[in-house]
């Protein structure tokens, strides 16, 4: 396409000048106008045959550069898209993750609480029935301590009414019941 458009142009820079000059007279501005279409076109034609081939390449190196680099970028699209997904799918596996970590702990705290109060009601046991024990040994020693108190109120009073009540006679007969007991448990 592109040389059927260089040729056609080319036969129109030709036929430029044969065309003015059938036109008219021959005047002077007129074959210096042509002269100057003529070396355009001249020109125009070394240009593009001397430049045809490093333009070519030139441009073809820069399209394929610029492919390139598209396919470079489509590729760290992809890539960006691919990370963009796992660090979504990460995000999505840290929250359930979260979660589940958040109801391990909640249940944790339950069974915590639950130990802590059997524990609480354990102790509470134990005090009671330390503090039972206590009571019981301490109303023990009391009786005893009472009924030694008792004993001895008994004993001082029993002293007091024997010294105000005894006689010699009841003394000597004391003594004689008592030798004779004595005597009895030696033999």
């Amino acid at each position: 396409m592109r040389g059927r458009l260089t040729l056609l142009f080319s036969l129109a820079m030709l036929a430029a000048p044969g065309v003015a000059l059938a036109s008219g007279g021959g005047d002077a501005m007129m074959m210096d106008f042509v002269y100057r279409i003529m070396n355009f076109a001249v020109l125009a034609g070394v240009l593009f045959f001397v430049l045809k081939k490093p333009l070519k390449n030139g441009l073809a190196g820069r399209a394929q550069s610029i492919k390139d680099e598209l396919e470079e970028l489509e590729a760290k699209r992809e890539r960006a898209e691919r990370d963009y997904a796992l660090m979504e799918q990460r995000l999505k596996d840290a929250e359930s993750e979260r979660e589940s970590i958040l109801e391990e702990y909640r249940e944790q705290g339950v069974k915590e609480k639950a130990r802590i109060i059997e524990d609480a009601h354990l102790l509470s046991e134990r005090i009671k029935s330390q503090a039972q024990f206590t009571i019981e040994q301490e109303t023990k020693q009391a009786k005893a301590e009472l009924r030694r108190e008792i004993a001895d109120l008994s004993a001082a009073l029993a002293e007091d009414l024997v010294k105000e009540n005894i006689t010699a006679d009841d003394q000597k007969h004391l003594v004689k019941d008592y030798l004779a007991k004595v005597g009895q448990e030696v033999q």
